[in-house]
């Protein structure tokens, strides 16, 4: 199991012994959320190798955080290899223990600082939904993505999460008799955005509920999570929400080299992220988690900085080619494309975007136009002639993902930009049908064989 948050330093102390003895737990994910508790999650993990730590300032502490407060945390964060994201951070307006505007400010600047160091983040939300999903937004959270912790909000706000990117995290109060609307949302969530936490020693669940909170009681959570998604067992809801856990905070074990940018026939790749907004059924890494690009482990444990790629770029005039691809969609990290693109082309590169075509359901299309100039060609996944197919085949969360991607090869057209519109040729895929589609949105075409990478 994962606890993917949990407040160590204020469990009891048996409980602490007991928790770090529990060989059932693959790893401990501790948060630090003032000060105090941000300097003992970091010991904690410091003395403990299953143990990491998210570290920030909860919205409840807002109102006494100064911007010298943020540059230590930045500073830490920047430091510290088992700090893995920032949070938790958010909007609490049911309480209200900060004024809202402090903790607006406060929590768009840890955002910020998130951005900067490609770490993922930790969002605690209750009664702000729409300003949360606002601030989200306009701070391009979805370029590292991140965590919706105790998850307890509408349908409509988890498939806003999911569609920025953000894993879904269910603690104990979905064991909780009155929270069946919860209940709902869970047999709803996408099942690779499922994560399991404690929040301990906090929200005990119904079994234990009155007693203080501890990892060890996950699994009552667990078991409601399995028997409310069909044809999962226990195991299968502990394997699931662990190997979401290990993507979301970046906990694969570091047995490959990290690679940032890899070379194939004088081409240079940039795997600027490992995020995707797509599930797709012919992809390595959604069947069997296996990130091997012909030689190269194209997986990195937190998303690169514009500095670190480019340092590994040097003259892009050496290659044939700049391309933005790896195992997640680039367009997720648009203004760290932009900014590298700019470099490229400075320098006299040609750049090309691998994309799954679904900018426009996360960016207006108006941004589209920022890349004119900076981008040569756009090589586009359509996968379908039809959107039952691109359904089936690509799984997206989004209902109008299929035409997103078609009016995404129309405005890349009409702005002016070489497309190239691709497919798998997998099962059930009708690619004469693909390519003729393709052919009349104005596109080239390139089919691509099923288990052929990079």
């Amino acid at each position: 199991m994962i606890d993917t948050h949990c407040h160590l330093d204020l469990l009891k102390k048996e409980d602490l012994e007991e928790t770090l003895k529990d060989k059932s737990f693959e790893y401990l994910i501790t948060i630090g959320y003032d000060k105090k508790t941000i300097r003992n999650a970091l010991r904690l993990s410091e003395e403990n190798a299953h143990v990491y730590c998210a570290l920030g300032f909860h919205p409840h502490e807002a109102g006494g955080v100064s911007d010298d407060d943020l540059l230590w945390l930045k500073e830490l964060a920047s430091k510290h290899p088992k700090v893995k994201a920032l949070g938790e951070m958010g909007l609490d307006f049911y309480k209200n223990h900060s004024d809202p505007k402090k903790q607006e400010e406060v929590f768009r600047k840890q955002i910020a600082i998130a951005r900067e160091l490609g770490l993922p983040i930790v969002v605690h939300t209750r009664d702000a939904e729409k300003k949360t999903l606002e601030i989200l937004k306009e701070e391009k959270a979805y370029e590292v993505g991140g965590v919706m912790h105790c998850f307890t909000g509408s349908y409509e706000f988890m498939r806003a999460c999911v569609d920025m990117g953000f894993h879904i995290s269910y603690s104990g109060i979905v064991t909780y008799p009155n929270a069946q609307a919860l209940r709902d949302v869970v047999k709803r969530t996408p099942t690779s955005r499922i994560l399991a936490e404690t929040d301990a020693p906090f929200l005990a669940p119904q079994p234990v509920r009155g007693k203080p909170n501890k990892p060890a009681y996950m699994r009552y959570t667990l078991e409601v999570i399995a028997q409310l998604i069909p044809n999962t067992s226990f195991e299968d809801a502990e394997r699931m929400t662990s190997e979401n856990a290990k993507r979301a905070f970046n906990l694969v074990k570091e047995d490959k080299k990290e690679t940032i940018t890899y070379v194939i026939n004088n081409k240079l790749y940039i795997n600027l992220t490992n995020k995707c907004n797509l599930h797709c059924a012919f992809c390595q890494r959604e069947r069997e988690q296996n990130y091997m690009v012909k030689g190269y482990w194209v997986w990195v444990n937190k998303d690169p900085t514009v500095e670190e790629v480019i340092k590994e770029i040097g003259d892009p005039r050496r290659y044939e080619e700049i391309v933005f691809c790896g195992y997640g969609e680039p367009t997720l990290r648009f203004s760290a494309l932009k900014e590298i693109a700019r470099w490229v082309k400075e320098r006299g590169g040609k750049v090309r975007v691998d994309t799954n075509g679904l900018m426009f359901t996360f960016l207006p299309k108006e941004k589209l136009r920022e890349l004119k100039g900076l981008v040569d060609v756009w090589s586009v996944s359509l996968n379908a002639p039809d959107k039952e197919t691109y359904n089936r085949v690509c799984k997206p969360v989004q209902e109008d993902a299929f035409e997103k991607v078609v009016e995404f090869i129309k405005e890349a057209k009409k702005e002016g930009f070489r497309v190239i519109a691709t497919a798998v040729g997998y099962d059930g895929v009708d690619m004469e049908r693909t390519k003729q589609l393709a052919l009349s949105l104005g596109a080239e075409w390139r089919g691509r064989v099923y288990e052929v990478v990079g």
